[in-house]
């Protein structure tokens, strides 16, 4: 997230949840969670289900991050991944 993002309040934040998660129902995928992490540097987590395979979150991934929302790049710039079985 950038520092724009961070300097919103928490329910500024939050407005941004159900838009992200209506985009990614746009690719298979569904927000089970997300909260604010303490100890690492990633300054929101986001859990994702995809029932089919890895290959729908990279391309959700990539409209996310670019082309689906007004706000890529300018409140989202990064994102790591990590993929549980």
């Amino acid at each position: 997230m950038t520092a724009d993002f961070l300097r919103m309040p928490l329910e500024e934040r939050e407005r941004y949840l159900p838009k992200w998660s209506k985009l990614a129902m746009e690719y298979g995928l569904k927000v089970l969670f997300w909260g604010l992490p303490m100890g690492v540097p990633e300054h929101v987590v986001i859990v994702f289900e995809d029932s089919s395979n890895s290959s729908n979150y990279f391309i959700f991934q990539r409209a996310w991050l670019k082309l689906g929302t007004p706000e890529a790049g300018k409140l989202i710039r990064k994102t790591r991944t990590i993929i549980v079985y």
